[in-house]
């Protein structure tokens, strides 16, 4: 489907600023929370995108596979080249596994 003439591949989008500032909001928190696991100063461990981007990602997996829905704003490209923004995150929901042996805390290992 054509938009003002312009075919669906060529039509960019964009993040709003809300959108953006929900981003930076989740960029920080994740930040400030790899200074107190690795309990170093900003000096000490100056902002890098590449280990934000990655505790974010595993913050987000880890919840929605406890089901949550994650406030995420996305730009999503699929495999055929379609592109769409998604809001949310949803969780993929599972089945319950059978005698599924429950992992000690952290703490406790």
């Amino acid at each position: 489907m054509m938009v003002d003439n312009i075919p669906p591949e060529e039509l960019e989008i964009e993040l709003s600023g809300r959108q953006i500032e929900q981003l930076d909001a989740i960029d920080n928190a994740v930040y400030q929370t790899i200074l107190t696991f690795l309990n170093k100063t900003e000096d000490e461990f100056p902002w890098d995108m590449h280990y934000i981007g990655e505790v974010a990602d595993a913050i987000e997996g880890t919840l929605l596979d406890l089901g949550q829905r994650v406030h995420r704003p996305a730009i999503i490209t699929e495999k055929d080249g379609t592109v769409h923004l998604e809001e949310y995150q949803e969780p993929v929901l599972q089945t319950p596994k059978k005698n599924k042996k429950k992992e000690k805390p952290a703490y406790e290992r």
